[in-house]
């Protein structure tokens, strides 16, 4: 299945992405934006092995999905790769969200970093979310010896009624359409959670966001079989 088409004119992204590709040329960038709190935020961070270096080094970070998925994925990979976590309710658009990324890249060295980000912050636009998508890139492409992974956002479902897209679905669409259009840009390696889970309704719980074991097994086999890939290569 492809991501359905965004309401948004095509030349919208291209126009985005030409702006954001200028703007990835410089390393050191003022970041300025509107904080936006959602009624709860919270974070979470657990970085493992950090005085080791023999074993690769893999960072996890996104919402509660990767919450979920961390500890299956750490599992998979086994205990020759370490496997760290940063899972945050913030949002690309906020600045308090790179300051997070700032303060957990200077914990240590990472061989792969995976990014899951788009979930959170319903109240940014499009253009907030673009916009501080390169100057995150930037971040995670300095601190991953190896590579950057870009995992896009999983399509919400009304809650109780999983049967039926949310209204906000839209907004993942069109953000993953730019995340898309971006990853390929920068050759960045971009996994594609929503085709992979969209249309399985056995995959998510009745609150129409998170998913069941088996959806979270989907999405750390995902994951992980990429990191392999990777480190193997």
């Amino acid at each position: 299945m492809t991501i359905i088409g965004s309401k948004s004119p095509g030349n919208f992204c291209i126009l985005l992405l030409t702006c954001l590709l200028l703007s990835c040329s410089t390393s050191e960038k003022k970041v300025e934006g509107v904080v936006i709190n959602e009624n709860i935020e919270w974070s979470s961070t657990w970085i493992v092995n950090t005085n080791d270096t023999t074993l690769p080094k893999v960072l996890l970070i996104g919402d509660s999905h990767a919450e979920r998925y961390y500890g299956v994925v750490a599992k998979k990979l086994g205990e020759n790769v370490s496997c760290s976590k940063f899972t945050t309710s913030k949002s690309l658009g906020d600045p308090v969200l790179i300051k997070q990324l700032e303060s957990v890249l200077m914990l240590g060295d990472f061989d792969i970093i995976s990014f899951n980000n788009g979930l959170h912050g319903e109240d940014y636009t499009l253009e907030d979310y673009a916009k501080f998508t390169p100057i995150a890139y930037e971040l995670l492409k300095k601190n991953a010896k190896i590579s950057v992974i870009w995992v896009n956002s999983t399509a919400i479902r009304e809650t109780e009624n999983i049967n039926t897209f949310a209204l906000r679905n839209q907004q993942i669409i069109e953000r993953n359409n730019f995340i898309k259009e971006f990853t390929e840009a920068n050759q960045i390696t971009l996994i594609d959670f929503y085709s992979a889970t969209a249309n399985n309704l056995l995959y998510y719980e009745t609150d129409g966001v998170h998913f069941n074991e088996a959806g979270v097994e989907m999405e750390a086999e995902l994951i992980t079989k990429k990191i392999k890939e990777l480190i193997e290569r």
